[in-house]
C-alpha cells in the first residue's frame, strides 16, 4: 500500500487502517505499508522500517522505533524541526531573489 491513509479524513482513516489489519490477520499474509502517517502505521504495523540516506535508518517493533535513541528517528518520530534532519535551510532575502518590489502607483490598492 503506497500512502493508503494520505487526503482521507478521520473515519475513513481509521477504516482504511482497520481493514488492511484484518486483511492480514484473516489471510495470513503479510503487507508492505509505505505511509508518513506514522501514529496510524504504528497501530497496525507488527515490524516498522524507516528509510534514510539510502538505506536502513532503524527497524523493529513500532515501540522498539518510537523509543529508538538515534537521534535522527528521535526527531522523526517526535515531529521535531530540531535534529540531524535540517528543516530550515538559509535562502536570499527577497529582493535578492525576486528583484525590487515596485511601489503600487497611485489609486492602486496594495
Amino acid at each position: 500500500y503506497d500512502e493508503p491513509f494520505a487526503g482521507l479524513d478521520p473515519i475513513s482513516l481509521g477504516t482504511a487502517a482497520q481493514l488492511i489489519r484484518q486483511l492480514n490477520d484473516t489471510l495470513g499474509i503479510t503487507s508492505i505499508v509505505v505511509s508518513h502517517d506514522l501514529e496510524e502505521t504504528f497501530k497496525i504495523a507488527d515490524k516498522v522500517i524507516i528509510l534514510a540516506n539510502g538505506g536502513i535508518a532503524a527497524q523493529g517493533t513500532p515501540d522498539e522505533v518510537k523509543h529508538s535513541t538515534d537521534p535522527l528517528i528521535h526527531q522523526f518520530v517526535n515531529a521535531l524541526s530540531e535534529g540531524p534532519v535540517k528543516f530550515h535551510y538559509p535562502g536570499p532575502d527577497v529582493a535578492t531573489d525576486f528583484g525590487p518590489v515596485a511601489s503600487p502607483s497611485k489609486g492602486q490598492r496594495s
